[in-house]
């Protein structure tokens, strides 16, 4: 039996390894046909269309997927990730790269944005066809996020059975008081705020009077910012928007029921058409003599201009990135860490080369404590004569504002969400519910407050008065916080406060913040501080483990998991046999392999994706 098992065994090591040498072999050779059969070009073809094909949701940072491998797999299913300020940059590049003739956005697999995002995406658009160039959008169907993509085209396109499906913003909650109370749970909320509404769902089975204020007003602010835009952009009423959205099913009768025929009657698209006739009209557009046009995805654009342009400039821009929750301690990417943020802050403060820093702001809120230790690192900087000028991007609100106030200029979108200047928090117990199941507590302690805090009784009366004073006192740091970074009367401040949240619009109008515009904006507005003429961007990021460095390679994005699996194949396999290649000649050949790859699978094949949270 023992004999019986030895050579299974080694049978299987066997064709383990000629089945892994074959087919490393076929890589080999798949990748050594390309590098020497495509020319020593940088692989741009001299008049091309570059696509714009984003999958997945787009973020402010990559973040790895998981705290581990097996379950970064099992988060496969998630959505990828688009890192938004990449994507703008290369459109911002590709405006002033003379081989790039025209931009197609095919938006099919983008995923709802928040508006701050997609109008920093807008805003490279416009700068790409401020330099003459055409911009050209294609979609079987547009969500609401998409279609605001679109709609920065100089000619849209729709398919015959398409549709665009524009509802408008709604905030909805489920209220879970009924329910608590059946369960016999009891929840005490501590909160200083009339609007500080995040923990009325425990507390509450309607939208209380405040939250309903405070919500529409939002809603109404971001809605007409949204139709003001698409109206602009496609040169239509927005009363008309408004109009056929309150009566959908009238207007549609109209048009038979076609959903593509009435958005073309309303002048939300400007033709419809099969991707067939797109790439005819792409062909014609940039002066293609066949039937179809020269493409460039965004990947191998990305790897083709990386190192072109490089003049580096002593002075820098330092750019810090916190999204997230704001937590206490080291965290990763995708989360506001104190200890994080306060690092990076410090390498700033000590490399003489970053003369100011912007920090990108993407945040509801989180632990006031490590907020208050972000804005003091902040202030340190400050004092080292380095300015800084916050970008808030969907949501900078309460600890997102907190952090923010102490900066030289804070630059807002007009649809982010912002303010939240309050303070809760919240404690529940059962102990009605367990008494009814006769389950009993009982004991001494040495004070009236020994007992703490319990899930099986209630909060001790000098105890919850500590917890209310507590949240109070915070409450009153924050509006001075406020009130000295802004430089606001505190009895102005005590009237935005409350935990109401504004719009960008409204928070310019108040005076938190001092700038409607893009975070490129917001990086001109720093140099201009630090009386920079020419700079380079230095992204600080907090510090990865090995572990957490492969996450957001492997499973970051589809196509980096593709392109790096490949190149680090061909890197190894080159140089086993004696044969050196550039880095940038090794990525684009894979990007190639990788291309065909997933033409061939449907795109289906390398969906990796990383875990994406909401808060």
């Amino acid at each position: 039996m023992k004999r019986f098992l030895g050579s299974a065994i080694l049978w299987l090591d066997r064709t383990r390894r000629f089945t892994l040498n074959t087919l490393f072999l076929i890589v080999i050779i798949t990748i050594l046909t390309v590098i020497f059969s495509s020319n020593d070009g940088d692989n741009i073809p001299a008049s091309a269309v570059l696509v714009i094909n984003p999958e997945g949701q787009l973020t402010e940072e990559m973040r790895p997927s998981s705290s581990n491998l097996i379950p970064a797999i099992w988060d496969a299913g998630q959505a990828e990730q688009i890192h938004l300020h990449s994507v703008a940059a290369t459109i911002r590049y590709a405006a002033h790269d003379e081989r790039i003739q025209a931009l197609l956005l095919k938006l099919n697999g983008l995923q709802p944005a928040a508006l701050p995002k997609l109008q920093e995406l807008r805003s490279a658009i416009e700068l790409f066809k401020q330099q003459g160039k055409k911009v050209v959008a294609e979609g079987t169907n547009y969500s609401q996020s998409q279609y605001y993509l679109a709609a920065t085209a100089d000619q849209v396109f729709l398919h015959p059975m398409g549709a665009i499906t524009i509802s408008g913003f709604s905030i909805y909650h489920n209220y879970f008081k009924e329910l608590l109370d059946n369960l016999q749970i009891h929840v005490q909320l501590f909160r200083a705020g009339n609007y500080k509404a995040a923990a009325e769902p425990l507390i509450r089975n309607t939208m209380s009077a405040a939250d309903r204020e405070a919500s529409s007003h939002l809603l109404t602010q971001l809605w007409e910012r949204y139709k003001q835009d698409i109206a602009s952009m496609r040169n239509i009423s927005a009363a008309r928007i408004q109009q056929v959205l309150d009566h959908p099913s009238q207007y549609l009768q109209q048009h038979g029921g076609s959903l593509a025929e009435l958005a073309l009657a309303e002048g939300l698209v400007d033709q419809l058409a099969t991707d067939a006739e797109v790439q005819h009209y792409l062909a014609a557009l940039v002066g293609n003599k066949h039937d179809l046009p020269t493409t460039i995805s965004l990947d191998r654009y990305q790897s083709a201009i990386e190192g072109e342009d490089q003049a580096e400039h002593e002075d820098k821009i330092g750019i810090i990135v916190a999204s997230g929750m704001i937590l206490d301690g080291d965290q990763p990417s995708g989360s506001i860490g104190s200890k994080s943020m306060q690092d990076m802050l410090e390498q700033a403060s000590h490399d003489d080369s970053i003369r100011a820093v912007v920090i990108r702001v993407d945040s509801p809120g989180g632990a006031a404590q490590a907020s208050e230790l972000i804005r003091t690192a902040i202030v340190q900087l400050q004092q080292k004569g380095k300015p800084v000028v916050i970008s808030m991007g969907s949501m900078a609100a309460s600890g997102g504002y907190w952090l923010s106030a102490p900066a030289n200029e804070i630059w807002a979108s007009p649809a982010t969400i912002t303010g939240s200047i309050g303070v809760f928090g919240v404690l529940a117990h059962a102990e009605t519910g367990l008494t009814t199941l006769g389950i009993h507590t009982d004991g001494v302690g040495t004070t009236s407050i020994a007992a703490g805090v319990r899930p099986d009784q209630a909060l001790p009366v000098e105890l919850a008065k500590v917890m209310q004073l507590s949240i109070n006192a915070t409450y009153h740091r924050f509006m001075q916080v406020v009130s000295t970074g802004r430089h606001i009367p505190a009895a102005t401040v005590a009237k935005l406060a409350e935990g109401r949240v504004w719009s960008g619009d409204d928070a310019m109008r108040l005076g938190l913040v001092d700038h409607l515009g893009s975070f490129t904006e917001a990086v001109d507005a720093a140099a201009k501080l630090a009386n920079l003429k020419a700079y380079d961007k230095q992204w600080l990021a907090p510090s990865m483990t090995l572990q957490e460095q492969l996450l957001l390679t492997v499973f970051g994005q589809h196509n980096t998991f593709a392109s790096n699996l490949i190149y680090t194949i061909t890197q190894q396999a080159l140089a086993a046999i004696g044969i050196t290649s550039s880095s940038r000649e090794l990525r684009q050949s894979a990007l190639i392999i990788q291309e065909g790859i997933i033409n061939q699978s449907n795109h289906k094949s390398w969906a990796l994706t990383g875990f994406n949270m909401n808060f």
